[in-house]
């Protein structure tokens, strides 16, 4: 059984060695012919032909400026319902003022970033957004300020009757650097009937947004929202779609699989979703996600705030290349109850004990400094 394993092993690494263009159709079968051990292996040997042995992370702060939404996705626990408006507490806007003592805080930790997402309020005029943006730039002039996901711009775009072009030419305008790559859930389309709604673009307008965008030389993350009504198919896919996208018009910075964290989700009130991902799963992802698209997209991250500390450490010999950022003031996981904190120090004591490199990285994954 040892030697069949050992052989099977063998197969995967040189055809991938060989040919890295890898189809949905081979990655099932990879999938289906090799243990966990084995696909983390193989994954890890990728890893350090890749990228190396350097793990990074970005000290980033969270500004999420509005939890009202119209869409009110199933997934999602962090949304106040448009239509509710007025009617509780429990929502808001940020205000100029509100933005700029959110600064004040990233201020004071060091931060090299500024990742700024919201819900899709149609209330706030495309001069909301400049304005903020252009604050954040003249509290914090270096800084880089990363925002918003695609769902959202191509949401306010098409509330304001603007293009996708005419409108991220304007935030760029206004200071912004990247965008967050969020929103792509699964592409496919017979989960999103469950996951969100019919505000939401679909996967296909996702990747075509993308496309864009990056065309106009902005550049984002990848993500994957897993862990819900999907299966590992579908996650494969998924991948497959993102990497094949890259191709044709590169501009994704890395690819960061998001663990659906249930609690106060409409799906886990619904009884669609009654348990996490286990973390046999979680591993799985980031490894499969390295061997599909590590080849285009260079920087598969582990988000601990989704997966958990132990399980983000175990990922660095797994695939994992990053662990996307400090994530200080991050409310929408929060809204799950996940409230775990880092600290620099905490990162990179994780990776030091991973057996691999820490380094303090910038949005655009240049290095800044190995502590």
């Amino acid at each position: 059984m040892e030697q069949i394993q050992s052989y099977r092993y063998r197969y995967w690494e040189e055809s991938l060695t060989s040919n890295p263009l890898i189809s949905a159709a081979e990655a099932r079968d990879l999938a289906a012919d090799l243990s966990l051990y084995d696909i983390m292996a193989l994954a890890n040997s990728l890893t350090s032909a890749q990228v190396g042995d350097v793990v990074s992370y970005a000290v980033s702060y969270n500004i999420n400026y509005s939890n009202y939404c119209a869409a009110s996705c199933p997934i999602c626990a962090f949304y106040v319902p448009m239509k509710i408006k007025g009617k509780t507490d429990r929502g808001y806007e940020l205000s100029r003022n509100d933005i700029r003592n959110e600064m004040q805080k990233a201020k004071a930790i060091g931060a090299t970033e500024i990742h700024i997402v919201g819900g899709f309020n149609p209330d706030l005029p495309v001069e909301y957004y400049e304005d903020i943006f252009r604050l954040v730039k003249e509290e914090m002039p270096g800084v880089t300020l990363k925002a918003l996901t695609i769902p959202e711009i191509d949401f306010i775009a098409r509330t304001h009757g603007l293009s996708i072009k005419e409108f991220v030419s304007r935030l760029r305008d206004a200071g912004m650097d990247a965008h967050t790559g969020g929103g792509a859930e699964i592409f496919d389309p017979a989960v999103r009937k469950v996951i969100t709604t019919k505000e939401k673009i679909s996967g296909e307008k996702w990747l075509e947004d993308a496309k864009i965008i990056h065309g106009m030389g902005i550049r984002g993350n990848s993500t994957m929202t897993y862990g819900h009504v999907e299966n590992f198919d579908q996650i494969i896919d998924h991948i497959v779609k993102l990497r094949d996208n890259q191709i044709e018009v590169p501009g994704f910075l890395s690819f960061i699989p998001l663990k659906f964290s249930i609690e106060n989700t409409p799906l886990l009130k619904m009884g669609k979703v009654t348990m996490p991902a286990s973390g046999e799963t979680d591993l799985k992802v980031i490894a499969m996600a390295r061997i599909i698209a590590g080849a285009y997209i260079k920087n598969i991250s582990v988000y601990w705030v989704a997966v958990g500390k132990e399980i983000a450490q175990i990922a660095l010999n797994g695939g994992g290349s990053d662990l996307v950022g400090t994530a200080f003031s991050e409310k929408i996981f929060g809204a799950t109850d996940r409230r775990d904190v880092t600290t620099s120090e905490e990162l990179d004591h994780l990776i030091r004990e991973a057996g691999k490199i820490p380094a303090q990285r910038d949005t655009f994954y240049n290095i800044l400094r190995y502590p």
